[in-house]
């Protein structure tokens, strides 16, 4: 019987800038961390710490059901993203790659379920759910808009799923190298939006991790101080409606 029988935190995305920063806090605070990697993930960012590795495709679910059933995890976190940066030039598998997030999801979700996760954290984007109203949808790209729609379809699967869920959305995440104020936050109001950092979104993952306050809940994530390149807040004012951004950048 595998260590993280007796409790431990499955990292989805674990590779990735944002989930390397989940993995890192999880680590620090103590937990059995394990890692679903892909044979060719590229795991340079989570070099020397003390973690498990599991291989696996979230997409193919008999990879999944032996990640799940395998091992009990007492946690899964889903920081995950799609492939459809590392296809930026195949048009045509691009578009096909927008359903990865509700497909993920289904697997995700349902093997959660059958093996009694007791948390499942998703990190998702502001636009989807309840809060597309906020987000001018026809301003982005096309490859923005439909991998919305994918978020939107993977928040309903997990909500409907009956494993214990956090939806943490974020507008924007600044660049690896900025850090966060310390005073990055999770809003239960759905109407306010920011930018945020990718180690505030993992210390924020790892405050709501069985945190009874956090369960069956959804937040938005900001950093109402950390300061932002005028690159970041352009991209912003064309992404929000303009009540929305005068509201949420100008209050």
């Amino acid at each position: 019987m595998s260590i993280a029988a007796n409790g431990g935190v499955l990292v989805l995305g674990g590779p990735g800038e944002l989930g390397s920063e989940v993995v890192k806090v999880l680590v620090a605070a103590g937990e059995c961390v394990t890692v679903l990697a892909r044979p060719t993930s590229n795991r340079e960012r989570l070099d020397g710490l003390d973690i498990s590795y599991v291989i696996g495709d979230m997409l193919v679910e008999a990879d999944m059901e032996r990640v799940f059933t395998e091992v009990s995890y007492r946690a899964v976190v889903d920081a995950s993203s799609g492939p459809y940066r590392e296809m930026a030039d195949a048009t045509s598998e691009l578009l096909k790659a927008q359903s990865f997030y509700e497909e993920s999801q289904n697997i995700i979700s349902k093997w959660a379920a059958a093996t009694s996760v007791q948390h499942l954290i998703l990190h998702g984007t502001v636009g989807a759910g309840d809060s597309a109203d906020l987000v001018h949808v026809e301003n982005l790209f096309e490859v923005q808009r439909l991998a919305l729609a994918s978020k939107n379809k993977a928040e309903k699967i997990l909500v409907s799923s009956g494993v214990p869920y956090t939806i943490i959305r974020h507008l924007t995440v600044l660049p690896l190298a900025v850090q966060e104020s310390g005073k990055a936050r999770l809003s239960t109001d759905l109407t306010e939006v920011g930018a945020v950092t990718r180690d505030g979104l993992a210390r924020l993952t790892l405050e709501c991790l069985g945190n009874a306050g956090c369960l069956n809940a959804i937040f938005h994530a900001m950093d109402d101080e950390v300061p932002l390149p005028a690159e970041t807040i352009e991209i912003c004012k064309q992404a929000l409606k303009a009540e929305v951004f005068r509201v949420c950048f100008y209050a």
